[in-house]
């Protein structure tokens, strides 16, 4: 569904640059066209290895937890196992419906760590996308650029020249190597 509705975007995004291009050339106006590869700026953004180091600790924390909540658990079903031969029924009862509601709570939690984690990813990945579309936004501005198309999506179909690359531009406005 994602791949679906990306392939729609870029194609409308392909007709809207022929459109342009048409409509330039009737009217005599020669319109200025960069590329760049967002991929390689994306590698290249510093805030994107921490970012990932941060999300990489969350993660860890989360599948530590859930695994010591399996462990209590699983000791839990053991005792209650032995045990439960000189339980009192309500007390059997009660230790069961307990052991009842931490099995359940541990069936939700991969699902609510995984959003969890997909929202700090959000979180921390959006300043860097924005960072990067300004600086990208800046260099076209600067250059005199009228389109902009990202290699990284298979937009570029040629170009004439490395002049039209703006990602050592765009590289050398955020200060990367």
């Amino acid at each position: 569904m994602k791949m679906k509705l990306k392939s729609i975007i870029v194609g409308g995004m392909l007709a809207i640059f022929a459109l342009g291009f048409v409509a330039a050339k009737s009217t005599g106006t020669k319109s200025k066209v960069g590329y760049i590869n967002t991929n390689e700026l994306w590698a290249a953004m510093p805030e994107k290895s921490a970012a990932d180091e941060k999300l990489k600790a969350m993660e860890t924390e989360m599948v530590t937890y859930l695994q010591n909540e399996q462990k209590t658990l699983q000791q839990g079903v053991v005792a209650y196992q032995k045990d439960s031969a000189n339980m009192s029924d309500l007390v059997k009862k009660q230790t069961y419906n307990k052991l009842v509601q931490q099995q359940e709570s541990l069936q939700k939690l991969p699902e609510e760590a995984n959003k969890e984690l997909i929202a700090k990813q959000e979180e921390l990945y959006k300043p860097i996308r924005e960072k990067m579309q300004t600086a990208i936004d800046q260099v076209a501005a600067e250059n005199g650029y009228d389109y902009i198309m990202d290699a990284a999506f298979g937009n570029l179909v040629y170009s004439k020249n490395k002049e039209d690359d703006i990602l050592p531009l765009v590289k050398l406005k955020l200060d990367l190597k």
